[in-house]
């Protein structure tokens, strides 16, 4: 898998990559993030720093969302051009509310989520959680998530208690005591207790019988996928090269991303990045039906929805550049 991406850089890098034509302006385009930056978006600001965008002709905005809440709402509106969110969250808002949108790429081939104990508390294996209090941020899905892993794992949700506190709170409980396992991103929350010299077991939301779906998505409305087609291929062949270049040189990929964004140069960021590399293997790919039908039956049986749709209301794979996968997406 690795050769593949190391193949497609090397093809990329020595003069097939599409470049944009002298004096030609390029092209402007919006993209909100689900979240502040951080480095579960390398690849978007490695596209953006390498010159992968602007080879495409897109002149490519990344913009922070002041309320993550809003940004798919705000993409179905045309006030930015493409979204990033989170696939349960896609998933919902159209069947819900019936957003004007659709996905047409992915960030991250697999979940980031799941739940995360300390060693030293003696929590172990997930059963250990039986009569503990966990901590999440987010409803109704996290309290849906964790059920289901704990019941699927063999602990009644009943014998559980589930604590609901800001975001910003959650890890500061974990380590005082006050919880004893909180919802956690795989890539940041377990360095942060290692940072604080503690022993993080993660337990991950698929390997406990969660869905495995794509953890975020591109989304645009469908305006734009009808008035702009080549400008969706583009983006999407601009951030697949700088998937390439982190697959292929890591290290590298790591210095660009931090020139990008040197206010992250921290040891938590740069630990972040490092186990965030495998999960980008795959994008911007993110059309296999038994994920996209997984999530839809979790949601489903969870009551946060109360129908199933069609999966070409979901998204679309019709933008993924052809001549980067020529054998399709890899598995």
């Amino acid at each position: 898998m690795r050769t593949l991406g190391i193949v497609a850089v090397c093809v990329l890098l020595f003069g097939l990559a599409g470049i944009e034509p002298a004096g030609q302006q390029p092209e402007k385009i919006s993209l909100m993030l689900e979240f502040f930056a951080n480095p579960t978006h390398a690849p978007i600001f490695i596209a953006k720093q390498k010159g992968f965008f602007s080879q495409e002709g897109l002149d490519v905005e990344i913009i922070a969302p002041s309320d993550p809440i809003q940004v798919p709402s705000l993409t179905a509106s045309g006030k930015v051009d493409i979204g990033l969110t989170n696939l349960l969250n896609h998933i919902i808002l159209r069947a819900t509310q019936d957003l004007p949108v659709l996905a047409f790429g992915g960030l991250l081939r697999g979940p980031l989520g799941g739940l995360v104990a300390i060693k030293e508390r003696k929590i172990e294996k997930i059963t250990d959680l039986k009569g503990k209090k966990i901590g999440f941020s987010v409803e109704p899905i996290e309290p849906a998530l964790y059920s289901t892993m704990l019941r699927k794992s063999g602990v009644d949700p009943k014998d559980v208690e589930l604590v609901k506190l800001d975001f910003e709170a959650l890890l500061p409980a974990l380590l005082a005591g006050r919880l004893d396992a909180i919802g956690a991103f795989r890539n940041f929350e377990p360095v942060e207790v290692e940072l604080k010299g503690l022993t993080p077991v993660f337990f991950a939301q698929e390997a406990a019988g969660a869905p495995d779906y794509y953890e975020l998505v591109f989304i645009t409305r469908r305006e734009l996928i009808e008035k702009r087609p080549a400008t969706l291929k583009k983006f999407l062949r601009g951030l697949a090269r700088g998937i390439f270049f982190l697959m292929a040189d890591p290290v590298e990929a790591k210095r660009v991303f931090f020139d990008a964004l040197p206010e992250l140069r921290d040891e938590l960021d740069q630990k972040s990045f490092d186990r965030t590399v495998s999960s980008f293997f795959g994008a911007p790919c993110m059309a296999e039906a038994i994920k996209w039908r997984a999530a839809q039956d979790f949601l489903v049986d969870a009551r946060i929805v109360n129908r199933q749709l069609p999966l070409e209301s979901l998204y679309t794979d019709k933008f993924l550049p052809d001549d980067l996968f020529p054998r399709g997406c890899p598995r």
